[in-house]
Order: structure tokens, then C-alpha cells, then sequence
């Protein structure tokens, strides 16, 4: 099976933009307070510390790092929480859209995915809802036929019963059931199968095999007659 390789890496821009420069302000601001908190505990203090010395510069450094670690820690906890409620404008859309396909497969075509306001995927949402939509009309195409096939078949019994089965009414009848045949391949002729890919694969195969053989059989005719024009010709 060939690998499928991405060409596009911008499907969705406006989404993708959007993110990037959410991940990109994150990163300037972990860069600007580590900056400003380097700035105002370690460089403040140095020029501010007359007469500086190891011991002093050692004991700056020192208390630099202890503040730094804080400051990391504290920074580490604001950007979860803020990824937390960023991620979820998409985990939750995800989630929603799972749980509707689980409705929608057990029967339930009447079901629509409704996202809030600020959620991603609206257009995944549209699309989602379409395709339930269509589903439905395809059910309710189905059941008319159905109801029609009964309607037929009631009407059939009754002529057996009454014993009014003449040529008019047999063809009349064919008709019905002809035309409901056709509106049945009509419901379902834009669905595609995996097993009817498949049939139509060994049908190629199988084309291809025959093809092959009517080939190789001509070339032994070819030859055959070939030969027998060189052994004419020696005569």
C-alpha cells in the first residue's frame, strides 16, 4: 500500500493562523517575564552592589536562580491553564462530534450537532449535519417505496383472493413492481461498497489474465503460421 504524503500543510489557514499565533504570543511572553525577571533580580542588583565582589556576585546569582525556579513554575501553571481552555474549543467540538456519530449509527437520524458560540469545526458541523440530512431522506425515500411494495402486495392478495387475476391486471401489477425496482436501484446506487471494489478488482484481474493469454495464444498463431510460410516457401 503506498504511503499517502502530505502536500498541503495549510488546509485550514484561517484555524492553523489562528493557533500559530496563539503558541507564538505564549512564547514571547514566557521570553519577556524571563527577561524582565533576570533584568530586576540579577542585573538591578549587580549595578545597584557597590564595591561588587565573588562573594557578592555569588550570593546574587543565588538568589536569582531560587527566584527563577519560582517564576518558571508559576509560568508553567498559567500556560496550562489557558491551554486548557484553548484546547478545549476544539477537544470539545471532537468530543461532540463522537458521540453524535455514535447516535447516528445507532439509527438516530433525527440527531444534530449543535457547537457553541467560539467553537472550531463549524464547518465540520455543517458538514456533519448535511450528510445526517441526507441520510434521512434517503430513509424516507426507502420506507415510501416499502409502503408502495405493501400497497402492491395487498392489492395483489386481494385479486388472488377474489380470483380477478386477468392479463391487465398482471401487467399492471409487473408495472408497479418494475417501477418500485428502479426507484430501490435509484436510493441506493450512489453508495459504493467495499466488497463491490473488491469484485471490481478481480473482475480487472481476471479481464487483465484473459487479455494475457488472448495475447500469448496470438503470438503462438504468429508464429505457428510463420513457419509454416518459411517450410512452403523450402518446398
Amino acid at each position: 500500500m503506498a504511503k499517502y504524503k502530505r502536500h498541503t500543510y495549510l488546509i485550514k489557514t484561517g484555524l492553523q493562523l489562528r493557533y500559530m499565533g496563539i503558541l507564538i504570543a505564549c512564547m514571547l511572553t514566557v521570553a519577556m517575564g524571563v527577561g524582565w525577571i533576570i533584568y530586576h533580580t540579577s542585573w538591578k542588583q549587580i549595578v545597584n552592589t557597590p564595591d561588587l565582589s565573588l562573594d557578592k556576585l555569588y550570593l546574587i546569582f543565588e538568589s536569582v536562580n531560587s527566584q527563577l525556579v519560582w517564576w518558571i513554575l508559576a509560568f508553567i501553571v498559567i500556560i496550562a491553564i489557558i491551554s486548557i481552555f484553548v484546547s478545549h474549543k476544539i477537544a470539545g467540538p471532537v468530543y461532540r462530534l463522537e458521540e453524535s456519530t455514535k447516535l447516528i449509527a445507532s439509527g438516530d437520524l433525527t440527531h444534530k450537532v449543535h457547537l457553541r458560540q467560539g467553537d472550531e469545526l463549524g464547518d465540520l458541523q455543517d458538514a456533519f449535519n448535511t450528510m445526517s440530512e441526507s441520510l434521512s431522506k434517503m430513509v424516507y425515500k426507502d420506507r415510501e417505496i416499502i409502503e408502495r411494495l405493501a400497497k402492491t402486495g395487498e392489492n395483489l392478495q386481494k385479486k388472488v383472493d377474489d380470483k380477478n387475476l386477468n392479463k391487465e391486471s398482471l401487467e399492471e401489477i409487473a408495472y408497479e413492481l418494475n417501477s418500485i425496482i428502479e426507484e430501490l436501484k435509484l436510493v441506493t446506487s450512489g453508495f459504493k461498497l467495499l466488497e463491490t471494489q473488491e469484485e471490481n478488482k478481480e473482475e480487472q484481474k481476471e479481464n487483465k489474465e484473459d487479455t494475457v493469454q488472448e495475447e500469448n495464444k496470438n503470438q503462438e498463431e504468429s508464429a505457428e503460421n510463420k513457419e509454416n510460410t518459411v517450410q512452403e516457401e523450402e518446398k
